[in-house]
């Protein structure tokens, strides 16, 4: 026994490069080798992977014969020799008896030393290029089932075991025994006992895995010492196929070249047993063996292999051995017969144990059973017929080809375009056969030829080319090789024999009926074969049938009727199919085979119509050639025969033609004119077709026979016109000794026949003008007895005969006198023997007194068929309108007006518009009258109109021309030359105008609208006036307007027609503006002087925009305008003011007190009200400032006084707090305005002298202080001699900065006098924003410095003014945070007010960014109540105005939580849908309302209505429309929410609280509660809760806007006392509304 060495798999000495490595700091990568193992075991997915890595390993070893063994723990624990005797006679259970140990036994070469050296190295594969294995992975598949695998061979042996998570082995030689063993065997101890995988599976596995096998030829299964199977294999002969010269034997790359093709046969013998629980089988069945034999046809390429080093050199790196030089790779071929004899092998096969060559037979429905193999099955599928092996590089685990790899994928790509190259040479192979097959059969020297197109279609079953798995690249490169390795398209069996593929169609099952040289598949193939007809390659296609190919098949043989019947079928189909085809080529390539001789198509043009003529016309009877034979055409209907452009050959086309001279004198029996025979044929053949005939071919067929003698009669043949049909009994009649038509066998004269024969002009009764000249000169009849059988006769009656009755004096009228002539008339000069027609004295016919008359007898039918009046017509019932005779006039009148709709429907009163026919009547007489002169409407009788007498509807006179009113011009024409001079006849003449108001014209009423027809004042003092000069009396107008303007009332109905014309039902403001520029003196005085005069001022300056911009500039420019001079009283205290109406150029506004005072007895000055001053400055008034000229000379500077740096150190440092806090408009020059600009000087005395513009007066005063602009400094200059005023310093600096100092100076001057203590307690931020203005400047920190002389230095902010000033008393109060205004200020002072509201609308020039650390991008602020300074007005408004207008890039919104209280709380955005917009704005509404579509026509009111709401308020918060949204929720308790920035807000709650008020004209409330929701929810973009700051913000926002929204409210009135109230009223709704908002916050659950 050779001793045994133990080591670690895998672990060697260091080698020196790794030794080296270590020394200079690298250390080995280590290998956990259960790891990776594990991990390369996990690759495996196939079943048996084990037997089918030992089977392989026994191939490339040259083994030939294998064993393998199932053992049971039992049979191990025997002794060898014991368990080779032990015989059981029965198997165990082998689904239940577990194994322990698997053995396979192979008889192939012994490891040699290079083998058991690579057995223990993982991926150290078989370097040999001709051997399957090339990762040295496949033998540690054994892992998979066993723990310590065991191996021995030629005399040695290696056992691996695990010791913790490393692989060991031992090696060494194997026990000395008698005899050697030539086995090499490999145990393998399962890992966990189990039954023995199923026996049936595992023999189809090896059937299947030893197939292509180069030296396995029998494996023999064991279980414990019975034998289950044994698989053995033989090979047959091969024979060498030859390959068709048009394949391309090399592969694309040129790296192989096919060098032949074998086929040879391979022979299975399978013998096995199975007994199962489930079969009872006798014992002695037990061990008998059941054997199955299969023959494989196995086709094999040999194939040269030329691979570049650069290739070869990349495929040694990926497999570790060389490209072979040459390689094979085989197909199995499954033949039809082979195919068919192994399912019925199968079948018969013992239904308990499926058929083990189930794997190796042809996959011919979708290819997802044959496999790649190599060596042995692999998972990847042929997706063809039949399996295929070669020498492919698979992946690691060997379970399909490698087509990821680069160079691996060059190698396998090359392969497969040999395998698609073998698949074409088999293809060739077998459709060369099954074409010799099919040649013998049409020679009828074999089978048929419908078996030979089963064999073709097994054919192209195997070589569908289906989609493959798991890569279904291989299928693609496969049928890419198929296809393309040939030169030539492909070949297949058609109809006609083998042809290329684009040269056949595929099958049709109606056009083969017909086609007789078309190439054509196979109905089985088509059918069946669609898989691979549809992959075939665009150029090799075989396509459906064409028009183009039947045409060509067509000229080459003549159909048969029954073959043409299918040919013109399939065209018609083909062209409802939408298929575009030429009738024309179709018509050129048919042929018919006749009788006698071919019919070509084109030859026909027309058809006869099987559902008319055909079914009845005599078919031996004389045809033309043109025509396409009866036979044919029944099998269509007219519409399909007209489609082949044939014309149809109708009756009248048969008529004409055997009625044709030259086809009559061919044979005389087909002469219907001579023989009666063919008469009677034809016209029973016309009768019995005559009912289906349009009146066109009856006329036609009337044509035919009325010039020919045709018809039977008593006399021969005769004309139609000249024959009679058989008649009654008469002896009037019988002397006549007419031609009658006879009754005949043949011929039966029915009433279908009596109908045609009367049809085509064959008579029923005599001529009735031969029955007049018999009857008058006889007087055997009467007038009753001809008209009662003239009704007898019917529809008999011609045309000529009706046209002599109408035409013959023959008719009688009544007598109205006895001795009047009993002359004959024509019946169209009578009418009806009815009453009312006596009455109106019309010519009445005689009738029998034996037989009363009836509109509804036939024979009044007949008269008035005749022509017998019915009614008299409309000219004469007119003319008896007009007549004298009043009784027949009325009698005439009532009869038109009675039937004007049923009898005169074509009345028109043009045509009669001369004749006196209307009965009229007037004041004080009645008359006739024409049509124009006389009216229907009884309210214009009394204005001295005719109009139609009582009685008659208004609607008839309206449809007989008379017109209800008089027209429009003579209404205005006697309005203008007769008024109404009363008011009662004003109040009728203006009520009956009312109701035609329609009926006048735009200009109508302009011109009535100043024409003077309104009669005004008592009757002695009357004044006509027009009626844009009266104003309707409403019943409330204010008293001086009611002295001002005229106001009437004659009623509703006439005041409706006065409105139209132009009087106005209010005063409007222009009405007033154009009185007052009229007469103003006249307007003060009726005003009440100057109180009232104001009164009515104020209104016009409310609602000037009211005033049209013309009526503005005349006031403008006449002496309209109020002047106010005030003048001293000698000797009293008081003023004496006068008043004067000038133009605005004579008019000043006072804007500087001081100077006012100067001027005040020069000037005329505009009322000292803010709203007033505006107006007058609209009207072109200039400020005072403006008129006022100065200028100051004589300044003497002295040396700088303490005083001058005091005013200067205090200028500089308050002023910008005056700025920041109260100044609407910047100083000019404010950006340059820096410490070094401002110069302060003193001057012992300053003397002002003032200059008056308008006459050039003069005023000199003494001044204290003055300020003037001197390039770009300041100079402010202090008197000595008085006492520095701050007021003083302040009027001078605001005169200069700002313009003016009526306020300004005021407000300044508070601000320069108090110290910064009292400032900062009365809210103004002092300290900081002179920091900031001195950090700005750069004055921060330089030092005090000492005065100089010219020029004032500066100081730092005083803690007490040093000046001797008094504080103004309202300074003492404290400033709230968010209030308006910085200090409080004299309510009598709006333009102060109006600075400090307007102030909140603007942010100071110093950014809030800077002074206050504000980040832009914040999205919430928090309010400390605690904070011991007030929150400047200037940081609330930057918030405000940042929360207006919000957006992403002003604020950095959170995601928005839901708003604790419900009236706000967001909705979510997938809860909403968008369903358009309105005005603008978005409207949405709940996702799942119904009729969300038709939302907005049902709500456009409403939305309408609200939209404008919300625009207004939009422009008071100066944002955009586009973050506003409307939606439409009654589901909640949301009002409007805020969601990112955009407010939504709810339509339902404005529906229910305000709409009706908006549509009654009242939008104040709605304004006010939707101007507090925006608010709300824009301070939501500061803070997101509902807490004190959210209240706060809240408040700041609509404080902010107050103003704004006032004017929305009552527009352009800035009356402090106003903006006070409203103030008021709002502040009183934000407590009770943050009441609300508290009250939800602390009951609703966060």
């Amino acid at each position: 026994m050779i001793p045994r060495s133990r080591r670690l798999f895998g672990s060697s000495p260091l080698s020196i490069h790794q030794q080296q490595s270590q020394h200079e700091g690298y250390a080995p990568v280590t290998v956990d080798t259960r790891a990776l193992i594990d991990k390369v075991l996990a690759r495996y997915s196939g079943e048996f992977t084990v037997f089918r890595e030992l089977l392989q390993n026994s191939d490339d070893a040259g083994c030939d014969a294998a064993e393998i063994r199932f053992e049971t723990a039992a049979f191990l624990s025997l002794k060898p020799g014991a368990a080779m005797k032990a015989s059981s006679p029965m198997l165990p259970d082998l689904k239940t008896t577990n194994v322990e140990r698997w053995t396979f036994k192979n008889h192939g070469k012994p490891f040699t030393k290079d083998d058991w050296d690579r057995l223990p190295k993982i991926a150290l594969g078989n370097p040999h290029p001709q051997k399957v294995g090339a990762f040295g992975v496949g033998f540690y598949s054994l892992f998979s089932v066993t723990e310590s695998p065991y191996v021995s061979s030629g005399g040695k042996e290696m056992e691996f075991s695990w010791k913790g998570d490393q692989l060991c082995y031992q090696f060494g030689g194997t026990p000395q025994t008698e005899t050697s063993d030539p086995w090499t065997t490999f145990r393998m101890p399962l890992r966990e006992a189990a039954p023995m995988p199923s026996v049936s599976e595992f023999m189809q596995f090896l059937t299947s895995s030893i197939t292509f096998m180069v030296h396995l030829k029998d494996v023999t299964v064991f279980f414990d010492h019975h034998r289950l199977g044994q698989i053995t294999k033989s090979l047959g002969q091969s024979l060498v196929v030859p390959i068709p010269p048009e394949l391309k034997r090399s592969s694309p790359e040129k790296n192989m070249t096919v060098k032949l093709v074998r086929q040879h046969r391979k022979s299975f013998r399978y013998l096995s047993v199975m007994i199962t629980a489930e079969v009872i089988l006798p014992l002695c069945d037990s061990t008998r063996m059941h054997e199955t034999k299969v023959d494989l046809v196995v086709f094999t390429a040999e194939v040269d292999v030329s691979v570049d080093k650069k290739l070869s050199k990349e495929l040694y790196r990926c497999t570790k051995k060389d490209p072979p030089t040459h390689l094979k790779y085989s197909l199995i071929y499954t033949g039809k017969d082979e195919y068919d004899q192994s399912c019925i092998n199968e079948q018969t096969h013992h239904p308990e144990f499926p058929f083990p060559f189930r794997g190796l037979r042809a996959d011919l429905d979708r290819a997802t059973h044959t496999r790649v193999f190599i060596g042995h099955a692999t998972a990847q599928t042929t997706g063809m017929g039949g399996h295929m092996a070669s020498y492919f590089i698979p992946t690691v685990e060997r379970e399909s080809i490698d087509l990821v790899n680069g160079n691996v994928v060059v190698w396998n790509r090359e392969l497969l375009y040999v395998g698609g190259f073998l698949c074409r040479t088999v293809y060739q192979l077998e459709l060369s056969k099954i074409q010799k097959s099919w040649e013998e059969a049409a020679a009828g020297e074999s089978q048929s030829r419908k078996l030979q197109d089963q064999r073709f279609l097994h054919l192209l079953k195997f070589f569908t080319f289906h989609h493959s798995t798991p890569s279904p690249r291989v299928t693609e490169l496969l049928a890419k090789s198929f296809y393309g390795c040939s030169t030539l398209p492909l070949m297949v069996l058609s109809s006609v024999g083998v042809c290329g593929a684009p040269d056949v169609r595929r099958f049709d099952s109606e056009l083969a009926k017909f086609l007789k040289s078309l190439p054509m598949l196979s109905e089985d193939v088509t059918r069946d074969c669609v898989c691979f007809l549809d992959g075939l390659p665009d150029e090799q296609k075989i396509c459906t049938i064409t028009p183009e190919d039947v045409l060509q098949d067509l000229r080459h043989h003549a159909l048969h009727v029954e073959e043409l019947v299918i040919c013109l079928r399939w065209w018609i189909n083909s062209g409802r199919k939408g298929v575009t085809t030429n009738m024309a080529d179709l018509l050129d390539a048919a042929t018919l085979r006749g009788t006698r001789e071919t019919i070509h198509l084109s030859s026909i043009t027309s058809f006869v119509d099987p559902k008319v003529l055909g079914p009845h016309i005599p078919p031996n009877g004389p045809l033309p050639l043109f025509l396409i034979p009866l036979d044919i055409s029944n099998h269509f209907n007219y519409e399909e025969l007209t489609s082949f452009r044939w014309k149809e050959f109708t009756v009248v086309a048969w008529l004409q033609h055997i009625s044709h001279p030259d086809v009559m004198s061919v044979d005389k029996e087909y002469d219907f004119t001579q023989s009666i025979d063919w008469a009677r044929l034809v016209l029973s053949t016309i009768c019995r077709v005559w009912p289906k005939l349009s009146e066109d071919m009856r006329s036609g067929s009337r044509e035919v026979f009325r010039s020919r003698s045709c018809i039977p009669t008593s006399k021969g043949l005769h004309f139609p016109e000249h024959s009679y049909l058989p008649i009654a009994e008469n002896a009037l009649l019988r002397q006549l000794d007419l031609p009658i038509i006879s009754h005949h066998s043949r011929f039966k004269v029915d009433e279908d026949m009596k109908e045609f024969l009367l049809s085509i002009g064959v008579r029923k009764n005599p001529p009735v003008q031969s029955l007049l000249n018999r009857m008058l000169p006889t007087g055997d009849w009467t007038i009753h007895d001809l008209v009662s059988y003239l009704v007898q006769q019917g529809s008999s009656l011609s045309s000529e005969d009706l046209s002599v009755l109408e035409s013959a004096k023959i008719f009688l009228k009544e007598s109205v006198q006895s001795s009047e002539e009993n002359i004959r008339h024509c019946v169209r000069d009578l009418y009806p023997p009815v009453d009312i027609f006596r009455r109106l004295q019309l010519p009445i016919i005689k009738w029998s007194k034996k037989s009363e008359w009836k509109d509804t007898t036939p024979e009044a039918r007949l008269l008035y068929r005749l022509g017998l009046n019915r009614f008299p017509p409309l000219p004469n019932i007119v003319e008896l309108c007009s007549s004298s005779d009043s009784g027949l006039q009325e009698t005439a009148f009532a009869y038109l007006c009675d039937r004007l709709h049923s009898q005169y429907a074509d009345y028109n009163p043009e045509s009669f518009r001369n004749v006196e026919f209307i009965p009229a009547e007037s004041k004080d007489r009645t008359c006739l009258k024409k049509l124009g002169e006389v009216f229907s409407g009884t309210q214009w009788k009394a204005l001295g109109f005719y109009v139609v007498r009582d009685g008659y509807s208004s609607t008839l006179l309206h449809q007989l021309g008379v017109m209800q009113h008089p027209p429009t011009s003579e209404l205005l024409n006697l309005l203008e030359k007769d008024p109404p001079r009363d008011e009662k006849s004003a109040t009728h003449w203006f009520e009956a105008l009312s109701g035609h108001l329609a009926s006048f014209s735009a200009l109508d009423l302009a011109k009535l609208s100043g024409l003077a027809i309104v009669p005004t004042g008592p009757p002695n003092a009357l004044k006509m006036l027009p009626p844009t000069k009266c104003y309707l009396d409403q019943g409330q107008q204010p008293v001086l307007y009611a002295k001002l303007f005229i106001f009437v009332d004659f009623g509703s109905k006439a005041n409706h027609f006065l409105s139209a014309c132009g009087s106005k039902n209010q005063v409007s403001i222009e009405d007033v503006v154009q009185v007052l520029i009229e007469n103003p003196g006249r307007f003060f005085e009726l005003a009440g002087g100057y109180e009232g005069f104001l009164v009515e001022l104020r209104k016009l300056a409310y609602h000037r925009q009211d005033i049209s911009n013309v009526t503005l500039n005349k006031m403008s420019h006449s002496p309209s305008l109020l002047g106010v001079r005030r003048r001293e009283t000698q000797g009293q205290v008081r003023w004496d003011y006068e008043y004067r109406f000038l133009p605005s150029q004579e008019i000043t506004i006072v804007d500087d007190m001081d100077d006012y005072q100067l001027f005040h007895d020069y000037l005329f000055v505009a009322p000292q009200e803010d709203v007033l001053e505006h107006f007058y400055k609209r009207l072109g008034c200039s400020y005072l400032s403006d008129v006022v000229g100065w200028s100051c000379d004589g300044l003497h500077e002295i040396p700088s006084t303490e005083t001058c740096c005091k005013v200067r150190s205090l200028i500089l440092d308050r002023l910008p707090l005056f700025v920041q806090n109260y100044t609407d408009i910047k100083p000019g020059g404010a950006n340059s305005f820096v410490p070094d600009h401002l110069k302060v000087k003193a001057s012992k005395k300053i003397v002002v002298t003032k200059i008056l513009a308008a006459g050039n007066v003069k005023r000199t005063r003494d001044a204290q202080t003055i300020a003037r602009r001197q390039g770009d400094f300041i100079e402010l200059w202090i008197s000595e001699a008085a006492k520095c005023d701050m007021y003083e310093v302040a009027a001078s600096l605001c005169r200069l900065l700002f313009g003016g100092n009526k306020m300004n100076a005021t407000v300044l001057g508070a601000i320069l006098s108090a110290d910064r203590a009292f400032l900062e307690r009365r809210g103004f931020l002092a300290g900081q924003i002179s920091q900031q203005h001195a950090d700005r400047y750069g004055g921060g920190d330089e030092k005090k410095k000492e005065c100089s002389t010219g020029s004032s230095s500066t100081t730092n902010s005083p803690q007490q003014s040093v000046l001797d000033t008094e504080l103004d008393p309202q300074l003492s109060r404290e400033k709230p945070p968010g209030s308006s205004a910085a200090s409080p200020q004299c309510p009598s002072n709006s333009r102060a007010a109006d600075s400090v509201r307007q102030k909140i609308h603007k942010v100071s020039h110093i950014s809030s960014d800077e002074s206050l650390g504000i980040d832009g991008h914040s999205t919430s602020l928090s309010v400390s109540r605690t904070s011991p300074e007030v929150i400047p007005q200037s940081y609330i408004q930057t918030i405000v105005e940042q929360a207006v207008g919000r957006d992403q890039s002003t604020i950095r919104v959170a995601e928005i939580q839901c708003l604790s209280s419900g009236f706000c709380r967001i909705m979510p955005a997938k809860c909403l849908r968008k369903i358009g917009q309105v005005k603008n704005i978005q409207v949405y509404v709940d996702e799942g309302m119904h009729d969300a579509d038709t939302f907005r026509q049902r709500k456009f009111g409403p939305l309408s209505r609200f939209a404008d709401i919300i625009i207004s308020l939009s422009e008071i918060y100066r944002i955009s429309t586009d973050t506003l949204c409307v939606f439409y929720d009654v589901s909640g308790g949301r009002i409007a929410f805020n969601c990112e920035g955009v407010i939504y807000l709810n339509l339902h709650y404005f529906e229910v609280w305000h709409d009706e008020q908006v549509m009654n004209g009242n939008r104040q409330n709605a304004q006010m509660s939707w101007f507090l929701a925006l608010a709300h929810e824009i301070a939501h973009n500061v803070t997101k809760q509902h807490n004190s700051d959210h209240e706060f913000w809240f408040s700041a926002i609509c404080e902010a806007h107050l103003v704004a929204f006032s004017r929305l409210l009552r527009p352009d009135n800035t009356c402090l006392r106003y903006v006070l109230w409203l103030a008021f009223m709002v502040v009183g709704i934000l407590f009770a509304y943050s009441a609300i908002c508290t009250a939800l916050v602390i009951n609703l659950p966060h």
